[in-house]
């Protein structure tokens, strides 16, 4: 239903639900004049690429356009107030959410959060082949090094946001124009960046679909980042001090480590419902200088990890939370670069790491979050999602501590298989094939540009791309619009697949 209201200009405004249009009385001609209160669209903006955004009707008849490209109505007007003719049914909009930088919402604490897993389903078609075209490309944002967030922002379709955190830079997707614009800061603050390595940044977000609130760390305290994809501006304020960590969200408060005014480490919650931090007791750590990886998070605890041990937040006596460092076992190093920490199925973390003892280095698998842990023995480093592993080429179906059954009494391949992300809903491994004549870790520790073939595995495997590439595992899968798209920092192209439902 909508009301007419007049200005003192003569220009209508008709009230449309939650939207604000006016008509100019001379041309017919509608303009969105406010989105919920969020404003009004830049002058220069594409209609087209704001239609799904408001759910507004698109006509491209002479009589509507009054002289424009293509006209824009109220997604409530089923018909041309102009011509009386019916007008075309609002596009059909998304409204898949996707969190850097595997796809996880942040809110569902089981499984366990900070693994290479999604419930977004990966499924491409069997026909396809390392020949085959890609579905769809977009191009590469401006240079930088991007995690990428797909979220409607409380608008009526998802968009997809490319974000460059170590210059604390956002840009949208337009997917009409097909071009990259940067999000100006529509308030004092802008958003600072956070020296956080790419393993370690991330962020938070309580509603993925809505996205009303993100939870950034930046070098100056943990940023609360709204956007508005209408006026194409975000809004930034800063609570407390350097973070040394990403945030996450577990049991329905942001968790985060910070640098205390002493020097010293100290994790910080932030209820979304309040307005302040607080510390969580525990003593301070000697900790600031450590490099921390993106946490892990399940019923029982939260998980930084780095080279000085691991960070852990648990409760405490009564309603308290507790923070204490747990320093890894003598002569124990963890293997960052290795994947996920194994998930078992009695629900427990492992993480993969090299042991020094007098009888040399090996690789173990060390359980995560016990003062006395159990540490398993490997013969050769594993790669994994967290639920997947592979050992080389061959896919473990056992706990990774024990060896393929396949493959053991032949000729090594040659080829190592680095999964990327896994998908529990469709039961599929992304993973990237690379030739390596050399070990595991040569293969980690070079620079060089290889030759990589991108698989799917499941019920049946698809292999569907082949490039060359440096450090093939820095490569970010996401899924916007219901395409898998792959995006690596050496490409100037983002290949789409569809994903086959």
């Amino acid at each position: 239903m909508s009301t007419w209201l007049a200005s003192a200009l003569q220009i209508e405004h008709w009230a449309v639900g939650d939207q604000t249009w006016s008509r100019n009385p001379t041309t017919g001609a509608f303009e969105l004049a406010d989105y919920k209160g969020w404003g009004a669209p830049p002058a220069a903006c594409d209609a087209l690429d704001l239609a799904t955004l408001v759910g507004a009707r698109v006509s491209v008849e002479g009589a509507d356009r009054a002289g424009k490209p293509v006209a824009l109505y109220p997604g409530a007007f089923k018909f041309s107030p102009v011509t009386g003719k019916a007008l075309p049914a609002p596009s059909v909009a998304h409204r898949d959410a996707w969190l850097p930088p595997f796809g996880g919402d942040s809110a569902i604490e089981d499984p366990p959060q900070g693994l290479r897993l999604t419930a977004a389903p990966l499924a491409l078609r069997s026909t396809l082949g390392i020949e085959s075209l890609p579905d769809r490309q977009l191009a590469a944002p401006p240079a930088g090094h991007y995690q990428f967030l797909v979220a409607a922002c409380q608008t009526c379709d998802a968009r997809l946001l490319a974000v460059e955190h170590s210059r604390g830079r956002i840009h949208q997707w337009l997917p009409h124009s097909e071009r990259w614009l940067e999000l100006r800061c529509g308030a004092v603050h802008a958003l600072v960046g956070s020296s956080l390595g790419e393993e370690a940044w991330g962020m938070a977000v309580q509603d993925p679909q809505g996205a009303t609130r993100i939870f950034m760390p930046t070098d100056a305290g943990l940023a609360i980042v709204s956007i508005n994809l209408i006026a194409r501006t975000y809004e930034s304020r800063t609570l407390g001090a350097r973070c040394l960590g990403a945030p996450i969200l577990w049991q329905g408060r942001v968790h985060v480590p910070m640098l205390d005014d002493d020097g010293k480490l100290g994790v910080h919650v932030f209820d979304p419902a309040g307005a302040a931090l607080r510390r969580v007791d525990g003593p301070a750590l000697d900790a600031a200088s450590a490099k921390w990886v993106r946490p892990l998070a399940d019923r029982r605890q939260i998980v930084w990890m780095s080279s000085a041990g691991q960070l852990i937040v648990k409760p405490g006596n009564g309603d308290a939370l507790e923070a204490s460092l747990l320093p890894w076992p003598a002569g124990i190093t963890p293997s960052f670069e290795l994947g996920s920490p194994y998930l078992s199925r009695s629900g427990h973390l492992w993480q993969q790491c090299t042991q020094q003892d007098d009888e040399g280095q090996r690789f173990v698998f060390v359980q995560l979050g016990r003062g006395e842990p159990e540490i398993r023995p490997a013969s050769s480093p594993r790669l994994s999602t967290g639920a997947a592993c592979f050992q080389l080429d061959a896919r473990l179906r056992i706990a990774p501590w024990f060896d393929a059954d396949d493959g053991l009494d032949s000729e090594p391949s040659g080829e190592v298989i680095i999964p990327l992300l896994e998908s529990t809903s469709s039961s599929t491994v992304l993973c990237a094939r690379v030739s390596s004549p050399g070990s595991v870790e040569s293969l980690f520790a070079s620079s060089d540009a290889c030759t990589t073939t991108f698989e799917l595995h499941g019920e049946r495997d698809v292999q569907f791309w082949v490039a060359r590439l440096p450090r093939p595992w820095a490569t970010r899968p996401f899924v916007y619009a219901g395409h898998l798209y792959l995006y690596h920092p050496g490409q100037r192209r983002l290949p789409g697949w569809r994903i086959d439902s």
